[in-house]
């Protein structure tokens, strides 16, 4: 009988106009007592005729309250203040209408009624139909919806957002869930009860609440302008000590067009599990910088090189240029780009960055002011296997924009490259590397008005082949979740703080500079592995499997944002620094490295990267075949003569 019973109240409600006939019939008992105290309670003494001319004035007013405020519209079982709000408003409105109106009609007709009779019938009233909501919602709550718990809440946030997500569980029928406490942070909620729930510090919460319920879930509900991301962060870390499944309530601007809703409730994101709080920097500045000058984004359909587009467009740069060979990412960028700005300024390049002839024509078409380089091949593991690919992109590509940005005087070249170019062990790292030595010769060559900028950081989340989308789809198919060593660390930031560090860049420098974030403590990847699998709400080691697999070639335990020779000097954002590099001869380097560049396809594999090793003395492979190399003749020239000129 229970089971069928709350079948039937999971998904039945009453109709509206059953909820309006209630509370129109409240109104009309509400005068016949107000009547009743009126005759001092004695039922023969009543004028059943004038009661039924009253009965018709006051509820067509009362009516017409009821229509503009609906409160007939709501779920009883649901009842809010808010709701209890729209039945005081109702009934207040017309009470005051009521009054009014008796004092302008005329003596005799029934709309002119004594205010000792629409008071009392007020008051009556919005008393039963106010109480009667929490009677039903209470009764519903504590009788019913407890026999189909089968999990338990808390909720992280007691404002208006947690008393919104507060709404949307208890109002969905489907979850079965019930909220037994709110977490807040606010010394002046703790203590209270919102909606008879008990609000507590996190610090008494975790010790009393999740310690003596299983709790299964914790919805943040907090938004992302009040909360602290520290405070974040600390909850997170609890909760996955506790084995706890986070969620968060999505961002306004997802829901706002409609009610919140349990689907409303998101995962964490990743970047919650970073060790500092997002960086942010000035953007105003960097707008007025960006507004009248046509930008060439390289790569433009990448991670990076799209978030960059990105940005330019919000900005109202002039014109923002998009060149990219990767024709289907370019096409869903520009659909991307139409559909989210309005009437944005730019336009597709199809283009390869080692096609020198083609660059010549967009650049003397087009006359970009500022060029930002984020074309280049990024896979560790392939770049080992083909060293000339990333000598052709990542050197070559990067020296041809960076010679036609001083032919046709573009103002600023933001270079952007990686925590590998420090010390690198691997091709990838040190082709990057070279190509900041060859930008770098460019900036400290007198008679060039170019200003050339670099920017490193370390490991993007979310970007593509980065480690983060690789271990989602791992605990998506139920592991194992794949970690090359227990030890291996890296350095983590947003898309969008990198975007915003090269942008930034592109404004504060004037030339030579390799600008490094601070970008906190490094983050242990086996650790990172550990909370990604709890977020996803499961056991680590217990539900998905963590497999260490190995060093890849080329791959090192720990990056690096500094090498041995650069020292650091401060900028006027306390997050950013500058590098100050050694002196490089332009003339030597730029031989160097356009021999390389010319023989790519000319040499074997072994003897490209002995050149660059020439190139970058501090190249030391390690766990790659190219490990054991040594410096020797190349085609005829010596790569130790090579390293010493470079030196």
């Amino acid at each position: 009988m229970k089971n069928k019973l709350r079948r039937y109240l999971s998904v039945t409600y009453l109709p509206r106009w059953i909820i309006l006939t209630f509370d129109i019939s409240v109104i009309i008992a509400a005068l016949v007592v107000a009547h009743l105290f009126l005759n001092n309670l004695h039922i023969t003494l009543l004028d059943w005729h004038l009661i039924s001319g009253q009965a018709f004035a006051t509820v067509s007013v009362y009516l017409a309250g009821f229509l503009l405020f609906r409160p007939y519209a709501e779920v009883i079982r649901h009842t809010t203040m808010e709701d209890i709000l729209n039945i005081f408003y109702a009934l207040t409105i017309s009470i005051v209408a009521l009054i009014l109106i008796s004092y302008l009609v005329p003596a005799g007709n029934y709309y002119r009624i004594s205010y000792t009779i629409l008071l009392p019938q007020y008051f009556v009233s919005l008393g039963i139909i106010t109480t009667s909501r929490v009677i039903i919602k209470t009764i519903f709550h504590h009788y019913f919806k407890q026999w189909r718990y089968d999990k338990t809440i808390v909720i992280y946030g007691a404002g208006e957002l947690g008393r919104m997500a507060y709404k949307a569980i208890t109002s969905d029928t489907e979850t079965h869930c019930k909220v037994i406490a709110f977490f807040d942070d606010n010394r002046t909620m703790q203590g209270k009860r919102l909606s008879g729930i008990h609000v507590y510090s996190v610090k008494k919460g975790f010790k009393k609440i999740i310690s003596e319920n299983k709790v299964s879930e914790l919805i943040i509900a907090i938004s992302e302008e009040k909360l602290k991301k520290s405070n974040k962060r600390k909850v997170i870390n609890l909760c996955i000590k506790h084995g706890i499944k986070i969620k968060e309530v999505a961002k306004v601007n997802e829901w706002i067009n409609g009610n919140l809703n349990v689907n409303h409730f998101k995962r964490v994101k990743i970047e919650d599990l970073l060790g500092r709080d997002t960086i942010q920097l000035d953007r105003d500045k960097m707008r007025e910088n960006l507004q009248d000058s046509t930008i060439l984004v390289t790569g433009a359909a990448g991670s990076i090189g799209s978030e960059i587009v990105r940005q330019l467009i919000s900005f109202k740069a002039r014109k923002v240029l998009l060149l990219d060979i990767a024709e289907s990412p370019l096409y869903d960028l520009q659909n991307e780009l139409l559909s989210s700005f309005n009437n944005p300024s730019f336009e597709v390049l199809i283009a390869d960055v080692t096609n020198k002839k083609l660059l010549r024509k967009l650049f003397k078409q087009y006359r970009p002011d500022i060029v930002y380089n984020a074309a280049a091949y990024k896979h560790v593991p392939l770049m080992e296997d083909h060293p000339g690919r990333a000598i052709d992109v990542n050197v070559g590509g990067s020296k041809i924009l960076a010679d036609l940005s001083i032919e046709f005087g573009v103002r600023k070249f933001v270079s952007i490259s990686t925590d590998k170019a420090v010390n690198p062990t691997n091709v990838m790292g040190a082709s990057k590397r070279i190509s900041e030595i060859y930008v770098q010769s460019l900036a400290q060559n007198n008679g060039i008005d170019t200003q050339f900028i670099t920017t490193r950081f370390g490991n993007v989340l979310g970007s593509n082949g980065s480690v983060v989308p690789l271990f989602e789809k791992q605990i998506e198919t139920g592991g194992p979740v794949t970690v090359t060593h227990k030890e291996i660390t890296r350095y983590f930031m947003t898309i969008p703080e990198a975007c915003q560090l090269v942008l930034e860049a592109g404004f504060m420098g004037k030339g030579g500079e390799i600008y490094v974030f601070d970008m906190g403590e490094p983050v242990k990847i086996y650790n990172l592995a550990e909370k990604m699998i709890s977020l996803s709400g499961y056991m680590p080691h217990k539900d998905i499997k963590i497999e260490i697999t190995g060093l890849r070639p080329g791959e090192k335990l720990y990056e690096e944002l500094l090498n041995d020779k650069e020292h650091v000097l401060p900028t006027y954002h306390e997050k950013i620094m500058i590098a100050k590099n050694q002196e490089h001869n332009h003339a030597v380097i730029n031989e160097a490295i356009s021999y390389l560049i010319d023989q790519v396809d000319d040499l074997p594999e072994k003897e490209l990267v002995s050149y660059m090793k020439a190139l970058v003395p501090e190249f030391i492979s390690n766990n790659s075949v190219h490990s054991m190399l040594e410096h020797k003749k190349v085609n005829g020239h010596d790569t130790k003569t090579v390293e010493a000129k470079v030196k």
